[in-house]
């Protein structure tokens, strides 16, 4: 059923990039003309597919999550011990039932049992600070961050982040500020307070969660629960007491796969379209030109 989906979403490609509009007073460039809004669509429409096990077909040769979850746990016990981390807060329990059915190998965990954060401190010597600025939300990686002095640090700069932690602004969430810190940096890097910090554990693919952060069914649930007007806001209670479909390693990486592929062919019709846009705008003008000239 999920490769039937997955193939019928590709070969439907031209009918989301036909669903157009133009938006009202917007500039002279294609791009900031166009509303590509079937696009849009496609993809929250891929994401949630994704996160419910209907993107890609389970593999009984995948090991089922209940192991990925108790290697986890020990895995949490043995960072405690050696003592990398502290103790967690236990996670709070979840206020609701899990918001949807999912295939037996998986598993419903809570956000605050796939990972782990890695404390705070105050900075004492030359970092790399990580705000919201920092973050490049379409490829939800880190770009241009600022490097400081020690005396020159905001009250915010206070998460210990490492490559491979994900970083979620738990302030105005709409916004999507969520990255991947991706590869190390020099000085070390510092996160401020906004972001909500998991760095997952071993078998717990990052990019998989980087995706379900951004689904249709995690923004729903930020939306029902986050507080605040000008400056909406989840709290990290909140955040780590959501519920998370855990799916087998391999399957998770299966599905980062799938996503990418089908996201890459987007990109590619966005570009074509605009690009098409914008070449009947240039021949537009150039006959307009011609008349009145």
């Amino acid at each position: 059923m999920s490769n039937n989906i997955a193939s019928l979403i590709v070969d439907s490609l031209d009918i989301w990039s036909g669903a157009v509009e133009l938006k009202p007073g917007a500039g002279r460039g294609a791009g900031k003309r166009l509303n590509l809004y079937g696009l849009e669509k496609l993809r929250a429409l891929v994401l949630d597919l994704a996160v419910r096990g209907k993107l890609v077909a389970q593999d009984d040769g995948d090991e089922d999550s209940a192991t990925l979850l108790k290697r986890s746990v020990e895995q949490l016990e043995q960072l405690v011990d050696r003592g990398e981390i502290g103790r967690p807060r236990k996670v709070t329990k979840a206020s609701s039932e899990p918001p949807f059915e999912i295939p037996k190998s998986w598993q419903w965990v809570q956000i605050g049992q796939i990972g782990h954060d890695w404390g705070q401190c105050e900075p004492q010597r030359e970092f790399t600070y990580i705000d919201v600025g920092s973050i490049d939300q379409d490829l939800g990686l880190i770009r241009d961050p600022k490097v400081l002095g020690a005396s020159s640090a905001p009250s915010r700069a206070r998460k210990i982040v490492r490559p491979g932690t994900v970083i979620y602004s738990t302030v105005r969430p709409y916004l999507l500020n969520i990255a991947i810190i991706d590869r190390p940096f020099d000085p070390d890097p510092i996160a401020s307070t906004a972001f909500a910090i998991i760095h997952p554990f071993d078998g717990i693919e990052a990019s998989f969660i980087y995706r379900y952060l951004r689904s249709p069914i995690f923004i729903k649930y930020v939306e029902s629960c986050q507080t605040g007007i000008a400056y909406p806001a989840i709290n990290d209670k909140q955040f780590f007491s959501a519920w998370f479909p855990l799916p087998p390693t391999g399957e998770q990486q299966r599905i980062v796969a799938k996503i990418d592929e089908i996201f890459g062919l987007c990109d590619s019709l966005e570009a074509e379209i605009v690009g098409a846009a914008e070449s009947q705008r240039l021949l537009a003008d150039a006959i307009v030109e011609r008349a009145i000239g």
